[in-house]
């Protein structure tokens, strides 16, 4: 069976425009290890994931966003959410930027 060329530049450029997408597409940042100091912080894994809003870094800018919590140490709070395109994200925060619903 035969290609349909009258489209094939139409779906190359389509696709290039979705990598090209996925590649730029902001990430959150998480605290780094330093900052969580695991060794003096356990963390301890929700049994039931707890609705949160709180406050996201990008690289860009802040976002609120609203989400669950799904482990914590006594100063941070590893949080999951899912942006508009339904990608789920996580990210480790200060527990002060987090607020349960």
């Amino acid at each position: 069976m035969g290609q349909n060329k009258r489209y094939a530049e139409y779906y190359a450029k389509r696709m290039e425009k979705q990598i090209t997408e996925v590649l730029i597409r902001p990430k959150p940042i998480s605290l780094s290890e330093d900052e969580l100091d695991r060794e003096h912080n356990p963390v301890t894994q929700a049994q039931r994931p707890i609705p949160i809003r709180a406050w996201a870094r990008y690289p860009e800018t802040p976002a609120r966003v609203e989400g669950r919590a799904i482990a914590w140490t006594e100063r941070a709070v590893q949080i999951e959410w899912e942006d508009v395109r339904g990608e789920t994200h996580r990210a480790w925060v200060w527990a002060g930027a987090v607020d349960k619903l």
